[in-house]
């Protein structure tokens, strides 16, 4: 059984440890956690201005396009930035300045040349299909272009610090600076009496904020990058690179969509309100797996540590713990949804938003599952078998692509819930089962449970 205070007393004892994995593992989660908290109430601040600026139509219109954006800039990334964590944390503990120095550069000139080629792709379908689109959606979708290079490059130089055990700051540019930004624009313009209430303007503003956020993670990174970099003579692996960033780069796609493919077909199926109704049910969705993602930027480099050591004892108790911790987290959110969802969602995004409670109530059943199988996805990238977790993935994804125009057409928003949750039970239990096979890791909280 799952002891809250048990957990509570661990985690002292761990800080009362300075220097040890458990110490570092604490503080590293709860600042995450913090971290995700800001930006979960600033995210949430924020959906809900544009949710009532725009309408259900308009915020509708901007989420797809955004989607579509998403969908452009994994590509570019190739994988590299979680390549990064792996190769800076490794080159560090090891003081090999060169070999980093030598990642640093390969890794910004692949993620730039393969943006620019994007763009160009991008532009080439909207001067050939663009005429098809909504006015507003196409305007969008132009404007959205300018965002690949952006993100791409600033998930890198995120993953960086975080390679560099500076997980605090590469956490800080995008889900703190970016949306923040965004907000106080909001807040200022609407204030001034500027009319927002078009999808193409806030696109525009989207934009500013995520070049904030950009300029904020370069300045973060060259000012806490290791000095022994300015002399280092630059080594290259780049095949090596390549090689190993291709199974994190299809992971990543894939991963992207799992978490798009509801979005983007709702766009073929149904009406822009519908897909504004349904993103407010997927951001609400996603609280309950906030420990989660907390813990997981925390977690990764130590369980690639701990494995490099052969600590499997460690690893395990290490994964058991935060395993823990994730469910009784998880739970009391998906209650609260279950029992007060819909009120919620009337008092927040107004009665015009009320058709998200059913898809909500269905998406909290797959994050439940989610939450409840553990942190496979780093166990098996971080222990050398990514490629078991891409082709979990893209298991996951023809799964997800056929639930999805199975159900669409016919239930709509709620066939687009069900065939996400379907996803993302297939996908945790596949990774769950090759974590334990693999590695010999039980992942999940309830399961070990049976083990002892």
């Amino acid at each position: 059984m799952i002891r809250p205070h048990k957990l509570l007393d661990g985690a002292r004892a761990a800080l009362a440890r300075p220097g040890s994995l458990g110490a570092a593992l604490v503080k590293g989660a709860a600042g995450t956690a913090g971290i995700k908290a800001a930006h979960a109430a600033i995210a949430f601040a924020t959906s809900i201005a544009m949710a009532k600026l725009l309408g259900p139509a308009g915020y509708g219109v901007f989420s797809y396009a955004l989607a579509l954006v998403a969908l452009l800039a994994i590509p570019s990334e190739l994988g590299v930035p979680n390549l990064a964590v792996r190769e800076i944390a490794y080159a560090n503990a090891r003081s090999n300045w060169g070999q980093m120095r030598g990642f640093i550069v390969w890794a910004h000139t692949t993620v730039a040349a393969t943006s620019g080629l994007l763009i160009v792709i991008g532009s080439i379908a909207l001067l050939t299909w663009g005429d098809r689109l909504a006015p507003s959606k196409a305007a969008c979708l132009w404007l959205g272009l300018l965002l690949v290079p952006m993100l791409s490059l600033g998930a890198l130089r995120d993953a960086m610090l975080r390679g560099l055990r500076k997980v605090l700051l590469g956490q800080l540019p995008q889900p703190i600076i970016r949306p923040l930004a965004l907000l106080i624009m909001l807040a200022v313009l609407w204030q001034l009496g500027v009319d927002l209430r078009s999808p193409e303007r806030i696109m525009a503003l989207h934009i500013i904020s995520v070049g904030v956020g950009f300029a904020c993670g370069l300045f973060f990174f060259l000012k806490f990058k290791p000095a022994e970099l300015q002399t280092a003579e630059r080594e290259y692996k780049s095949a090596i690179w390549l090689k190993s960033s291709i199974p994190f780069g299809l992971t990543a796609a894939l991963q992207l969509i799992n978490g798009r493919t509801d979005i983007l077909m709702l766009g073929f199926f149904s009406s822009d309100a519908e897909i504004g109704v349904y993103r407010v049910a997927a951001q609400l969705g996603a609280t309950v797996i906030f420990a989660m993602q907390a813990i997981n930027m925390v977690q990764g480099p130590h369980i690639a540590h701990l494995f490099a050591q052969g600590d499997l004892k460690k690893l395990q108790r290490m994964i058991t713990r935060t395993s823990q911790v994730v469910l009784m987290c998880a739970v009391p959110v998906v209650l609260v949804i279950l029992f007060f969802g819909d009120v919620l969602i009337k008092l927040i995004y107004g009665e015009a938003y009320q058709g998200a409670y059913v898809p909500l109530v269905i998406l909290c059943a797959g994050q439940l599952v989610n939450a409840t199988m553990g942190n496979v996805g780093s166990l098996l990238n971080m222990t050398g078998h990514e490629r078991d977790t891409m082709k979990s993935v893209l298991l996951a994804a023809i799964v997800n692509v056929t639930l999805n125009l199975a159900l669409i057409p016919v239930f709509g928003i709620v066939g687009a819930a069900i065939a996400t949750a379907s996803t993302l039970t297939v996908w945790n239990l596949v990774m769950w089962h090759k974590v334990r096979k693999r590695i010999g890791i039980e992942a999940s909280a309830i399961f070990r449970l049976f083990k002892k």
